[in-house]
Formats: structure tokens, C-alpha cells, sequence
């Protein structure tokens, strides 16, 4: 999958005709905009028909259901996020050590989640439960980098050999993935969020 600067994805290659693809990717792309700046419920086929400026008949032609379009957002989402966040650490200096590394993936996820123009990252925080479910398996495939880079630092000595990674990313990447709901863009830095979240984390919060 190929990344477009901003807001949108580029088409995918499939079997289809490249007027269809393009269609489905313009659909995909007014959907998670509209979901961003209305909410899920203002996410219907017939706005999606309206914003594409076609039938809303011809888009059960590209999808069967609203769901399955916002299926294919989130799992495009993480998708996203997780190319993001891999280059970003595998750009790193070779021998890099896990305090870095753990700080980058970090910083690279905030960046992703908080940016104005990517709704498909943002997306998933404006769904209902029942529909977020249905990423389950590539949202696994993201919290499995996450499993590999703090094995890494345990097995490097900078990670607690007892931390329960079952317990403790869950918990992670829960709390990461809500930073958009409370964050301020007027009187917050994503750099100073980052630190705090990073320091806390590795250093704990009790004065040595």
C-alpha cells in the first residue's frame, strides 16, 4: 500500500478496473474525513454518495455496507501507523539502545495519531465499540511490534525480565491511542507529551 502526502491513500492494486479502484479509494477517503469531522453517525451512504457525487446505489457496487467501509479505514489506519512507526525506528542508528528506540516508536505513534491531516489514523477513536472489534487482527499485528521491542530491551538488560507484556501493552497502547481525545493543540506540544509519557514509563513518577 502506497501512502499520499496528507489526507488520503492511493489506490491499491486489486483486480479491479482502475476507474473502479479509484472510485474506492475516493470513497474510503471521504468516509474516514467525514467520520473525523462529524462523527460516525454523520458517516452514512448517503452522505458518502453526496460527497462522492454519486448514486448512493452505485456504492454497494464497491461495498456491501457502511461497516465494511469503515472496516477497511481502520484496518488501513493501523496499517499506516504501523509502516510509520517501523521506519521511523529502523532509521535509528545501528546499535541504538532501547531507551531511544522506545522514545522514537513513541514519538512516531503521537505524530501519527495527532496530525490534522491523516483521518485515517484518527478514525478508530470516533467509533462505536462493536465496530472497533472488528480490526482485532491487524490491530494484533501493531501491538506484535510493540511485544518485539520491549522483548528486545528485556533481553538486553533495560527492560524488566518480569514485566508482563500481556498485561502491560494492552494498558500501553490503550492509553496512547486516547492521547487525541484529551489533547490540546492551542496549549500542548505532541514533544512535551511525548517526554512525559516516555519518562514516566522508564523512570517512574516517584521523586528518587
Amino acid at each position: 500500500m502506497e501512502k499520499q502526502q496528507g489526507a488520503t491513500v492511493k489506490e491499491t492494486s486489486t483486480s479491479l478496473e482502475p476507474r473502479d479502484k479509484s472510485t474506492r479509494v475516493e470513497i474510503l477517503n471521504a468516509a474516514a474525513s467525514l467520520i473525523v469531522e462529524h462523527g460516525y453517525g454523520a458517516c452514512t451512504m448517503r452522505s458518502l454518495s453526496e460527497r462522492v457525487n454519486i448514486k448512493a446505489g452505485s456504492l454497494y457496487y464497491h461495498f456491501a455496507s457502511k461497516d465494511e467501509i469503515v472496516v477497511e479505514i481502520m484496518n488501513m489506519g493501523v496499517e499506516m501507523l504501523l509502516e510509520e512507526v517501523i521506519s521511523r525506528v529502523q532509521a535509528l542508528p545501528q546499535g541504538t539502545g532501547f531507551r531511544q528506540r522506545f522514545s522514537t516508536a513513541v514519538e512516531a505513534h503521537l505524530a501519527s495519531k495527532l496530525s490534522r491531516d491523516m483521518p485515517y489514523m484518527q478514525v478508530y477513536e470516533h467509533l462505536p465499540p462493536v465496530i472497533k472489534r472488528q480490526a482485532r487482527s491487524m490491530r494484533q499485528k501493531y501491538a506484535d511490534f510493540w511485544f518485539a521491542l520491549l522483548e528486545d530491551g528485556k533481553q538486553t538488560g533495560e527492560v524488566d525480565k518480569d514485566l508482563d507484556l500481556a498485561i502491560f501493552i494492552p494498558y500501553f497502547l490503550g492509553g496512547l491511542n486516547r492521547v487525541p481525545e484529551w489533547f490540546h493543540y492551542k496549549t500542548m506540544s505532541k514533544e512535551n507529551v511525548t517526554n512525559i509519557i516516555v519518562s514516566t514509563l522508564l523512570n517512574g513518577i516517584i521523586k528518587p
